[in-house]
C-alpha cells in the first residue's frame, strides 16, 4: 500500500488532500469513495484482495476526514467542491474521461458517483453504490445531523468498541464483524489528540453545511435516468437511509438493464466492507462484467 498527496484550492487556500493506492501497478482500477465521517481507511481490506486481482484499487481521504486537511470555512465541505476535488485525483491518477476507472462509492461516494456517472462524458466505466440511492429519507438525514454534533471522547480506541457495537441489529448496523474488525473500525473512526486523547477522526465542522445541503443541490435522479453504466447496488438488510422503494424506482429509472442488486444481511446503514462475502460480491461483479 502506498500513500500519496495532492493539493485542492478552496476559499482561495491550497490544501494538501491524502489518498491511499494497493496494487498501484495493476491495470485496472478501482476508485473507493468514503461516506460523511469515514475515510481511506475504510477500503483497507478490499484494497488488500482486489490488489491481488489486477486492481489499483484508489482511496481518498476526503477534505475533513483521515490525514487529509480540514477546509478554514466551513462552507467549503459542499459537493461541488468535493466534485472539483475528485477530478482532479482522477486526472493525478490517469482516469478521467475519455480514460475510465470504476467507482466504489460508500453512502455519500454513491451520491457523488450519481453525478459522475450521469454525465454525458462520464469518467466512470463501472458503478458500485453501497447502501445508497438518488433520494434519502428525511427522518434518516435528522438523525445522522444529531449524530455529527456528538462529540465523544476516549482514552484509547477499545473503550469505543462496545458504543459501536450498540448499532448491532439497528438500521445503522455495520452487520457481523469479528472483535479484530471491531477494533480496526473504532482505530480508524478515532485519531489521537495531542493530549492523548481519542476523537472522531474527522471536522466537527462538516456538520454545519451537512444540515442546509445534505445531498447537495441538484436532482440526482436526472444523473440517474443517464447512468448506462453497468451498475451493482449493496443493500443493507435493516437500512432505513436506503429504502426498498427507492431501490424499486433505481431499477424502473434505470436507461437500461445493466443493474443489479444484492442484500447485505444482518446490515443497515453502512455494510463494513471488511468482510470476506461482502467483498466477494463485489469482486465476483466486476469479474462477470468486464470486457476482454
Amino acid at each position: 500500500m502506498k500513500s500519496a498527496t495532492f493539493d485542492t484550492t478552496a476559499s482561495g487556500k491550497t490544501y494538501p488532500l491524502h489518498y491511499k493506492i494497493w496494487g498501484e501497478e495493476n491495470p485496472n482500477t478501482l476508485v473507493c469513495v468514503h461516506g460523511l465521517t469515514g475515510n481511506s481507511q475504510d477500503f483497507k481490506f478490499i484494497g488488500e484482495v482486489l490488489s491481488q486481482k489486477n486492481y489499483r484499487v484508489v482511496a481518498i481521504d476526503m477534505a475533513g476526514r483521515g490525514e487529509s486537511s480540514y477546509f478554514e470555512n466551513p462552507d467549503d465541505y459542499n459537493f461541488d467542491q468535493y466534485l472539483i476535488d475528485l477530478n482532479a485525483l482522477l486526472n493525478i491518477i490517469g482516469c478521467n474521461y475519455p480514460s475510465s476507472c470504476d467507482w466504489l462509492g460508500v453512502s455519500m461516494g454513491g451520491l457523488l458517483g450519481f453525478r459522475l456517472s450521469g454525465l454525458d462524458n462520464s469518467p466512470i466505466n463501472r458503478l458500485i453504490l453501497s447502501d445508497i440511492g438518488p433520494e434519502v429519507p428525511q427522518f434518516d438525514l435528522n438523525f445522522i445531523s444529531q449524530i455529527l454534533k456528538l462529540n465523544p471522547e476516549y482514552t484509547h480506541p477499545t473503550f469505543a468498541v462496545p458504543f459501536l457495537k450498540m448499532a448491532i441489529g439497528t438500521p445503522y448496523s455495520r452487520g457481523p464483524l469479528d472483535e479484530h474488525q471491531w477494533l480496526y473500525f473504532a482505530e480508524i473512526a478515532l485519531k489521537k489528540r495531542e493530549d492523548g486523547i481519542y476523537v472522531k477522526n474527522f471536522d466537527p465542522q462538516i456538520a454545519q453545511k451537512f444540515d442546509t445541503e445534505p445531498l447537495g443541490n441538484q436532482d440526482l435522479w436526472g444523473f440517474w435516468e443517464k447512468t448506462y453504466q453497468p451498475t451493482l447496488s449493496l443493500r443493507g438488510e435493516l437500512s432505513t437511509l436506503f429504502p426498498l422503494r427507492v431501490l424499486e424506482q433505481m431499477i424502473l429509472r434505470k436507461p437500461n438493464n445493466k443493474f443489479k442488486s444484492e442484500t447485505i444481511i444482518g446490515a443497515g446503514h453502512v455494510p463494513s466492507l471488511f468482510t470476506s462475502d461482502q467483498i466477494e460480491i463485489i469482486e465476483k461483479w466486476l469479474m462477470a462484467t468486464s470486457t476482454p
